[in-house]
């Protein structure tokens, strides 16, 4: 639902409850709203952060504004060169947290809902 000349904007359930509630900012008019399917593959790489913290390897895998990811895969390996996958898990929100072994080198690739993959970031070093 729009609100005219408002830059606001309301998606509700069929049960009445608010799915999101935005605002397009100040100075904004916003005669017409609607909902229309969306999707993006960024033209960047995904990100990826990585901590080598007591034997464990922790991961973040995020890909900003790409809407096709449906799990993150992290390969690892003691060089850029000799990565192998290390575990894959189910994307979750902006950005993924995951538990790996191996490393101190990290990749992560994005997978799409078939498994295809979509992009893979650079190879990092833990730190």
């Amino acid at each position: 639902m729009g609100y005219g000349g408002l830059p606001d904007f309301t998606e509700y359930n069929a049960s009445g409850q608010v799915l999101l509630d935005g605002s397009l900012g100040l100075d904004v008019q916003d005669f017409r709203t609607y909902f229309a399917p969306w999707s993006a593959q960024p033209q960047t790489l995904p990100a990826v952060a990585a901590q080598a913290v007591a034997g464990k390897l922790t991961v973040e895998a995020s890909w900003n504004g790409a809407t096709g990811v449906s799990s993150w895969r992290v390969a690892a390996g003691s060089s850029p060169s000799a990565l192998y996958s290390s575990t894959t898990l189910p994307a979750s929100g902006f950005q993924t947290t995951l538990q790996a072994t191996g490393g101190p080198y990290v990749q992560v690739t994005a997978l799409g809902a078939s498994g295809q993959v979509l992009a893979s970031s650079a190879v990092i070093r833990a730190s």
